[in-house]
């Protein structure tokens, strides 16, 4: 495979894609704003991160797209009720939604992680040219995108499906931070699960390409 960021790298991409709206949506909170005008915060800082990807590559950033989508939903859900349960557990749709995205990537197109991927070889005209090249050909090089994608999709699935007993068995107050929490720590441990699942089928391509080089001569 193409050399893929490290941790660093995806939290970094983390940050500007999930991290800047959710920031939005809970400094909007912080200031007193309403859950409505959060959620529209969010919105925006999603809309604008995908007007600047688009601007800044040229083209139309699925990735980045799929958090516009999710804070839209939550935006037209936010119209339903007013009840504090009911605005905590409809966060579970957005993220479900997401995780969706994910594993349905999987099987129509390029999985979502493949897009992320991709955005990180811009700047490198050789390099993004490599990796189109790779899945093109390398059917092993398909396979673990598609691989990752779905390990995303499901740790958000699993994410929207605890959120909702989980609000539902505490105080509101308690909910909210133990709903970031599991948020942040999802994403965290599919960052690191990442990292690990990339080094370790670099380190076996590295093994294959070895065997096959023929031993130089004594």
């Amino acid at each position: 495979m193409n050399k893929t960021p490290g941790f660093v790298a995806i939290m970094a991409s983390l940050l500007w894609d999930v991290g800047l709206s959710l920031a939005a949506y809970f400094v909007a909170h912080w200031l007193g704003a309403s859950d409505y005008v959060a959620l529209l915060a969010g919105s925006v800082v999603a809309l604008a991160r995908v007007l600047y990807v688009a601007a800044r590559a040229r083209k139309f950033d699925v990735f980045a797209a799929v958090m516009l989508g999710v804070f839209l939903v939550g935006l037209g859900l936010s119209f339903l009720t007013g009840d504090a349960k009911f605005l905590l557990i409809k966060e579970s749709f957005g993220t479900g939604i997401a995780g969706l995205a994910f594993v349905v990537s999987c099987f129509v197109g390029r999985p979502l992680i493949y897009h992320a991927s991709l955005r990180m070889q811009e700047g490198d005209p050789a390099r993004v040219a490599e990796f189109e090249r790779k899945w093109s050909e390398l059917p092993g090089f398909r396979r673990s995108f598609r691989i990752m994608s779905a390990a995303w999709g499901a740790g958000l699935l699993f994410d929207a499906v605890v959120r909702i007993p989980l609000v539902l068995a505490l105080s509101t107050s308690a909910a909210v931070t133990a709903s970031t929490v599991l948020f942040v720590a999802t994403m965290v441990l599919l960052a690191l699960w990442n990292v690990r699942y990339v080094k370790r089928i670099q380190a076996r391509a590295a093994r294959l390409e070895a065997a096959l080089t023929p031993a130089a001569p004594a």
